[in-house]
């Protein structure tokens, strides 16, 4: 496969991580509440007993009749929508992602809220609708399916940057999201909006105080390499995060080239000269795929590297970055998928348990090994994840479920865990789960990030 193809599909599925789920049609049957109890003759002593003097057992309450009472909520089910990646046809493609069967595994997680009685005697009905991520054609298509032809309540998955609004602004539909949210969108939904993962831009602000924390900036020049066609707006929340720290940052951003590789490759050289001459010496690559890194090694552009989002080292290698040159990078670890504590996650109870529940139900197998041949961990702690916030969520908000009661039972949740996110919250101002991490260090003799004391 030619590297501009390549670049091209890395683009789209740049900080994307992959959800799905199959759809199912259940319901659960509710107590009729309009069921009357007969009344004692009046003439038959027999029939009427006096309570005990100390008897204070109230009586049963009614059961709560369940109705219409949303788009998407019906008496016997609460419709969801996710989005997978179709990895088959990426696979023709030629971009080979081996993190195992999405829709399986997503179905799985929400299913076992089923398993569990379902949300108030609801069932989660849940529908599928797979897409190419390359473009932003077919993630509209997929947008209107499930709100215009499904009408689903809420939406789970990886939906990348602004394609949440299709969602949340147009359709006036829920969505609790993997990543990619950001102030921006927050303010522009309608619906109630919260991810797993956290924010770019609260994240790059994390990133930031972390890294003057532990004084990598002391002394230093700093420069900030980027390129548009990746990620523009990754780029420019850390240079806000970093002028907001008092640190006026060398701009390495790259304009965009349109997928043109050889343009792009060369603008980069150029870019990767100019901060050269300006005498930077400590460099921030601000981009969730490997291609910067590649090109600065490939001229050997000497600098202290920091990366901001984390990189998992097989999209390093994948990329055909040299691992050497990027021993000692810094960054911050949401989880410990991608590190060499990765194994000792069979240890955490959260994780098992969610890993148990994707075994059981699927034909997966969740290899805790950082060379697995199937890399689908982080996958299952996604889908946990969103299974997790959604949930409790569901429940708080009453059978009378609207966009209204579900924003109000999110931000209700305060602080609660999720498997491989130990530390989580959600609150009328806390619209992301997971913070931004540790601080980990790559080492080219593992292969691996390692976690920083």
């Amino acid at each position: 496969m030619n590297r501009s193809r390549r670049l091209l599909l890395a683009l789209a599925l740049a900080a994307l991580v992959a959800a799905g789920c199959s759809s199912g049609d259940n319901t659960t049957d509710v107590a009729d509440p309009d069921t009357t109890t007969s009344t004692p003759d009046a003439t038959d002593t027999s029939a009427v007993d006096e309570p005990a003097p100390d008897d204070t057992t109230a009586p049963d309450e009614a059961p709560v009749e369940l109705t219409a009472s949303f788009r998407g909520v019906t008496e016997d089910v609460i419709r969801v929508g996710v989005v997978a990646i179709d990895f088959d046809r990426l696979a023709a493609a030629g971009v080979e992602i081996n993190s195992g069967d999405a829709g399986a595994i997503y179905t799985a997680a929400l299913e076992a809220v089923n398993d569990r009685g379902g949300i108030l005697g609801r069932r989660l009905e849940i529908t599928t609708e797979t897409y190419l991520p390359i473009g932003g054609t077919e993630a509209d298509e997929v947008c209107l399916r499930l709100t215009e032809d499904v009408e689903v309540f809420v939406v789970v998955g990886a939906i990348r940057l602004d394609e949440v609004l299709c969602y949340t602004e147009t359709h006036d539909t829920a969505a609790v999201t993997i990543s990619q949210q950001n102030q921006a969108r927050i303010e522009r939904s309608n619906a109630p909006y919260v991810s797993v993962r956290g924010r770019t831009d609260t994240r790059s602000t994390e990133w930031v105080d972390a890294m003057v924390e532990v004084g990598v900036f002391d002394g230093e020049t700093i420069g900030v390499f980027g390129l548009a066609d990746v990620d523009e707006e990754l780029y420019y929340e850390t240079v806000a995060a970093l002028r907001a720290a008092g640190i006026d940052p060398v701009d390495g951003l790259v304009a965009p080239n349109g997928g043109d590789v050889v343009a792009n490759r060369a603008a980069a050289e150029i870019t990767l000269e100019k901060l050269r001459a300006e005498g930077v010496t400590v460099t921030v690559h601000a981009s969730s795929i490997a291609d910067g890194l590649e090109i600065a090694g490939s001229i050997d552009y000497q600098t202290t590297w920091l990366q901001n989002p984390a990189i998992g080292a097989g999209s390093l290698t994948a990329g055909g970055v040299d691992l050497s040159y990027v021993d000692g990078m810094l960054t911050l670890m949401p989880t410990p998928v991608g590190t060499v504590d990765q194994s000792a996650m069979a240890d955490d109870p959260a994780v098992a348990e969610c890993v148990a529940v994707i075994e059981d139900r699927t034909d997966e197998t969740v290899d805790y090994a950082l060379d697995a041949e199937e890399g689908n961990l982080n996958l299952a702690i996604n889908a946990c994840g969103a299974a997790t916030i959604l949930e409790p969520a569901l429940t708080a908000a009453g059978p009378v479920l609207t966009n209204d009661s579900f924003a109000a039972a999110l931000a209700g949740l305060g602080e609660f865990s999720m498997a491989g996110f130990p530390s989580a919250s959600l609150g009328p101002d806390d619209y992301d789960a997971a913070g931004a991490g540790q601080l980990a260090r790559f080492s080219a003799a593992e292969e691996a990030w390692e976690f920083v004391d």
